[in-house]
């Protein structure tokens, strides 16, 4: 039986009038998840890359670059790669041999610049994470000149040993102090990225360290002492993976004032 003609037109009505709504509510999710899309993207963006103003405009090369081999572009140097302890710009020197010191002479100078009053010993800033929460540690380290690795002595419980012993992926920085502070003009310095072990008096190797690090100590080293360090402290010990060094002398020898040591057995 056929509805009378009222309600067939209110009944059309009410269908448009859904079909309007359904209509509006696709566009509104369409729209959602076209911003949702672009939102998706721009952070991408930002992990991949960061944004436009960081990047350097390859136009003229400054009187302060580094020298490099003429056949490297710009756009190979200068790009962002990833999260890194270092730009991209910085480790594509690797590419180019001009102005590159041969290794053992970046090992030798690394450890003159280090050498302190001749021990070795010098003070650095220890960064460590946890959580995702950073630590930077004022604290002096020992220099093996032979391996390039580094050694520290710490009391236990202490913040930094909690970080390392999580995350043993740490940087260690020095900067060599200067009366005239014209860093710009004269940095000598060394960036260290590598990784941490925590040695305790009972651990192999403690005994090894203790040989390194003890005779910088400005104490009498009495076998009772010794005995205490082992019962009460804890070594750290740096193996780095990899060293960048700032040296403004190598500019007045006409090599580049940055220089990349890396370990060759990082197996």
């Amino acid at each position: 039986m056929d509805a009378p003609a009222g309600y067939r037109v209110t009944g059309s009505l009410t269908a448009k009038c859904l079909e309007g709504r359904s209509m509006k509510k696709f566009c509104a999710y369409f729209l959602f998840a076209c911003l949702f899309m672009l939102f998706i993207q721009w952070v991408y963006a930002a992990e991949k890359g960061g944004p436009k103003y960081l990047y350097i405009k390859a136009t003229k090369v400054p009187p302060q670059h580094p020298a490099y081999d003429k056949e490297i572009k710009c756009e190979q140097c200068h790009v962002y790669q990833g999260v890194d302890a270092y730009t991209a710009a910085t480790m594509t020197l690797k590419l180019s041999k001009t102005g590159a010191l041969p290794r053992e002479e970046i090992e030798k100078r690394i450890a003159e610049i280090v050498k302190g009053t001749g021990d070795y010993r010098e003070i650095y800033v220890l960064s460590t994470a946890y959580d995702n929460k950073p630590l930077a540690t004022v604290i002096e380290f020992v220099l093996d000149p032979k391996t390039l690795t580094f050694y520290a002595m710490s009391e236990k419980q202490t913040e930094k040993l909690f970080h390392m012993a999580a995350n043993r992926y740490v940087s260690l920085a020095y900067v060599k102090q200067l009366e005239h502070h014209n860093y710009f003009k004269e940095p000598l310095s060394i960036q260290v990225v590598g990784t941490a072990q925590i040695l305790k008096g009972t651990d192999a190797g403690f005994d090894e360290a203790l040989d390194i690090y003890a005779p910088t100590l400005p104490l009498q080293l009495t076998p009772e002492l010794l005995k205490a360090i082992k019962a009460t402290k804890i070594v750290t010990k740096v193996t780095p993976e990899r060293i960048i060094m700032r040296d403004y002398t190598q500019k007045e020898k006409g090599n580049r004032m940055v220089q990349i040591w890396e370990r060759a057995d990082k197996n």
